[in-house]
């Protein structure tokens, strides 16, 4: 059994003989460390993928359904009368036969929602009035960073008092955070109570809502969206006008648990189907997106991490033929060893020694090749990445592998050799 100081010296040897030839060793290991960086890179830029995900579902609520009022596509005999009102969508009645039949459901909130314009002086913005309870606001993690949120009060007396973002205040010009400001949303008077934190709902949580990508969102309570515009739009096209008729533009589902979550979609969709001839709605269940987007976020971590093995495969067989030959070129060393009493184990150990010193060291250059990529993908591009320690661990040790596997081979062939032989090799 070969004891721990004669490792040391195997392990010197092995370094000594490395450093003659520095450009070669480290030309070996470039695959190595493409390898390794590529796997780290790919392994971090999967796991921010991953928390981008649950950062979407944390926006839209894992226990929360999201029921929407669509507008069905128009049959081709419909009227084409200028002056015509369209009616769809869900009903009052949807939202009390949700509330009554479904035992799983905590809430049952309403939303409505008015497009409409809004005036600071002369500035003028495109927005979507949300009219919402104040249990909305929390149900969806929207904190009011200056001001107050709605109470019982804004919504039982119907005050015109609305919550903007920070980016409607940046768009009007306003200096501060625009609190006390009026506001005139179409031709109403409202008064801004709150002002919500800077970040804003992503594209694919605004579809979700069903808020326009283009427009801004102002909340304002419920009962005074319905006293001041009620269920009636107005589209106003060439030659045309439209009016349609919506008594809910949105039902939010709070579930009582996650796990209730896909039962009470199924409960709802049935409910939904029994009163509406037509589909003119639809059933957003955001537990069902999260996983259909962690299943698509898996097969791409495992197909980034099958072309990142690939350097690593390319890394091995450089290794492993630059070790064959070196063992031609110290062919005759090997025969001197051998012939001084050095046994099969020690030559095999040393040439061991190499391959794995060789694939320690890209191994780490490797490392902090990943690392340096990874910060660069993430201050030259808005993807999110996270390294993560145990990322570096799995790395090394497969570098380690690598090392070793390759270097099998190559090392049984120097220490097979005969030392007769050997000696004689010119």
């Amino acid at each position: 059994m070969i004891g721990l100081e004669h490792l040391f010296e195997i392990f010197a040897l092995g370094l000594k003989n490395l450093l003659r030839n520095k450009l070669r060793s480290f030309l070996t290991m470039l695959g190595i460390i493409f390898g390794v960086g590529s796997v780290i890179a790919m392994l971090s830029v999967g796991a921010g993928a991953r928390q981008e995900i649950l950062d979407r579902i944390g926006e839209l609520g894992v226990k929360n359904i999201i029921v929407n009022s669509v507008k069905p596509p128009e049959e081709k005999n419909a009227s084409q009368e200028t002056n015509r009102v369209n009616r769809y969508g869900l009903e009052f009645e949807d939202r009390t036969r949700i509330e009554t039949t479904c035992t799983t459901v905590a809430k049952v909130l309403p939303v409505n929602v008015t497009r409409e314009r809004v005036w600071h002086g002369s500035a003028r913005v495109d927005a979507a009035v949300m009219g919402i309870v104040p249990e909305h606001l929390a149900m969806f993690r929207l904190v009011v960073a200056d001001g107050r949120p709605f109470n019982a009060v804004d919504m039982e007396s119907g005050r015109k008092v609305c919550i903007i973002r920070r980016t409607l205040a940046r768009e009007f010009g306003i200096i501060g955070n625009g609190l006390g400001l009026t506001l005139r949303i179409g031709s109403f008077p409202f008064e801004v109570i709150g002002v919500l934190e800077d970040e804003a709902f992503r594209s694919h949580t605004r579809k979700a809502l069903a808020i326009d990508q283009r427009s801004q969102e102002v909340y304002i309570p419920y009962e005074t969206s319905m006293r001041t515009f009620g269920t009636l739009d107005q589209v106003v096209r060439t030659g045309s006008r439209e009016i349609t008729e919506v008594d809910l533009d949105q039902i939010i589902v709070e579930t009582k648990d996650a796990e209730s979550v896909f039962q009470t979609a199924k409960m709802i969709s049935a409910i939904l189907a029994s009163g509406h001839d037509k589909k003119d709605y639809e059933v957003v269940v955001p537990l069902e997106l999260l996983q259909q987007s962690e299943r698509t976020q898996q097969v791409f971590n495992v197909v980034m991490l099958l072309i990142a093995s690939i350097s690593l495969l390319v890394g091995g067989i450089g290794i492993a033929n630059i070790m064959l030959a070196t063992i031609t070129e110290r062919t005759r060393e090997i025969g001197i060893r051998r012939a001084l009493g050095a046994r099969q184990g020690d030559v095999m150990a040393q040439f061991l020694t190499e391959t794995i010193a060789i694939a320690i060291l890209g191994g780490l250059f490797g490392a902090l090749a990943g690392v340096l990529s990874v910060h660069g993908i993430v201050q030259f591009t808005d993807w999110k990445a996270l390294i993560a320690p145990h990322y570096l661990a799995v790395a090394l040790v497969i570098s380690c592998g690598v090392g070793v596997l390759s270097g099998i081979y190559p090392a049984r062939r120097a220490a097979r050799m005969d030392p007769i032989s050997a000696l004689r090799y010119e």
